[in-house]
């Protein structure tokens, strides 16, 4: 059965997805649950699967493009079907009241409304290839000189220095594929063949990248060219350009310190201010958005209030002596924090729509700090698990997050957010609420510090410190002092929670 590959919905929130990659080309066959797309949207990535058997007859939606949850981005049929009523719906070829531009900026780029404004949101094109690209039939060449050819094909032909005028097409309805560009490129006079030298070695250089580890490479300085792949079909991963940073740094160490020497004795030399832009990615963008939006809508005031955390650090490292499991101070904590929640049920909350919602299981999100930005995965229900458990769930859910791995589930469904800047040391910050939730807990450092004791006496103790950020429409200040006070209580005296959870 014939079919429009989608872009799907990865969250209520999405409202465009990029191609990252395609994993197979035009003309392929894929199969059943095999991926054949990598796609990004504002939070998260994925792969697209083959709903059934067939064949990649068209793709519609260029790599490092972008469309709207729905938009078509290929077509998938058998080899020999017809596809004239699926290329009408996605917009394209015969059936197509808009089809797709042909120019490089915008290959078979979007669904019908997008075609116009594809070239001017990418930065490519102009006017002209925009007319253009508004008449294709059905044979390889169209009867404006316009060729039929894949994205890839018409990279491939750019590159060995390939008139696509002249290649015979060989794919669907006359389409030319890579292979027929390899072939005439082949078949290339002595003459031809020199004069696409320089180019074809430039295809030989041709690397396989989604956008986020091209925009990783650019920062920090590594030529995607000279990465090795380690993804699938040879794709670099941001790991691989992370891996490939670090050597460049290694092996430049020295000639930095020579240059830096030389620099501090040219006194005299003219020095001015760099600067760069650097746009913001589909998930900046997005964080952005919604914490602006949380900072315009919410009232924030922020509390804060210290606690001895001898007792808390005790009982973290008994616990992971105990159970078997790696337990931290945050899996204590979060204990801590979800007894406070069950008695003071107002913060454990979202607030939409004019309505306060009060919710009975505790998902605790978390804040992480990842390449893109901070996302906020969730830990479900943390009150029903016991604590080697909740160990284990945060443990996989943060690196779930680290690795690039979560999911839109992941992401979703949270009733209170905890974010740990303590980790680096700072000491007291105005965390911003998560919408639509009503109130997040900052974790500030452990610090030791001199504090009276009952006999009048001085002793030094380990302190930590919480800044409790709420929405003062819905929850008002002494609501907040009591629920840290809980807090602090249960932090101060853990043992029983500890003792509870882990005999669960």
């Amino acid at each position: 059965m014939a079919y429009v590959v989608k872009m799907p919905k990865l969250g209520l929130e999405m409202k465009s997805g990029e191609l990252s990659a395609w994993l197979v080309s035009e003309g392929d066959e894929v199969t059943e649950g095999e991926p054949i797309a990598e796609i990004e949207s504002e939070k998260t990535t994925a792969e697209i699967d083959a709903k059934e058997d067939g064949v990649l007859r068209r793709v519609v939606l260029a790599e490092g493009e972008s469309t709207a949850p729905g938009g078509a981005l290929a077509i998938v049929a058998g080899a020999d079907e017809d596809i004239t009523g699926l290329e009408a719906d996605a917009g394209v070829g015969e059936g197509g009241s808009e089809p797709a531009a042909t120019d490089d900026s915008a290959d078979d780029s979007s669904p019908t409304e997008a075609t116009e404004t594809t070239a001017a949101a990418t930065g490519g094109g102009d006017d002209s290839s925009v007319a253009q690209s508004r008449s294709r039939g059905s044979d390889g060449a169209s009867g404006n000189g316009e060729v039929r050819a894949s994205p890839r094909a018409k990279r491939l032909a750019e590159d060995l220095g390939v008139d696509l005028t002249t290649v015979e097409g060989t794919g669907p309805q006359g389409a030319i594929t890579e292979s027929d560009v390899e072939t005439a490129a082949e078949s290339a006079t002595p003459a031809e063949a020199d004069d696409a030298g320089s180019t074809a070695a430039a295809a030989e250089k041709r690397v396989f990248a989604p956008p986020s580890a091209r925009r990783l490479a650019r920062e920090l300085g590594v030529d995607i060219e000279a990465v090795e792949g380690t993804g699938q079909n040879g794709r670099i991963t941001e790991s691989d350009v992370r891996a490939a940073g670090g050597a460049t740094a290694a092996a430049t160490d020295s000639a930095a310190a020579g240059a830096a020497t030389t620099a501090a004795t040219d006194t005299t030399a003219a020095r001015e201010p760099a600067e760069t832009e650097r746009p913001l990615s589909g998930m900046r963008r997005t964080i952005a958005d919604r914490l602006g939006e949380s900072y315009r809508e919410a009232v924030h005031v922020t509390v804060d209030r210290r606690a001895d955390a001898e007792e808390l650090l005790a009982a973290a490292n008994a616990a992971d002596d105990a159970l078997g499991v790696d337990v931290s101070i945050t899996d204590v904590l979060l204990l801590a924090l979800s007894a406070s929640l069950d008695e003071h049920p107002e913060f454990n909350a979202t607030f939409e729509d004019g309505v306060h919602r009060l919710h009975g299981e505790h998902n605790i999100c978390i804040a992480v700090d990842v390449d893109e930005g901070l996302i906020a995965p969730v830990v479900r229900d943390v009150a029903s698990l016991s604590l080697a458990e909740l160990a284990e769930t945060r443990a996989e859910t943060t690196q779930r997050a680290l690795s690039g791995d979560f999911t839109m589930d992941d992401l979703s469904g949270g009733t209170f957010t905890v974010s740990n800047l303590g980790v680096l040391g700072v000491e007291s910050f105005d965390p911003i609420i998560n919408p639509p939730q009503v109130a997040i807990l900052g974790v500030n450092t452990i610090r030791r510090e001199a504090v009276p004791t009952d006999d009048g006496d001085v002793a030094v103790r380990r302190v930590i410190s919480f800044s409790l950020s709420f929405d003062h429409r819905i929850v008002d200040g002494a609501d907040a002092a009591r629920m840290l006070g809980t807090l602090v209580e249960h932090v101060e005296n853990p043992w029983p929670l500890v003792i509870a959870a882990g005999g669960r």
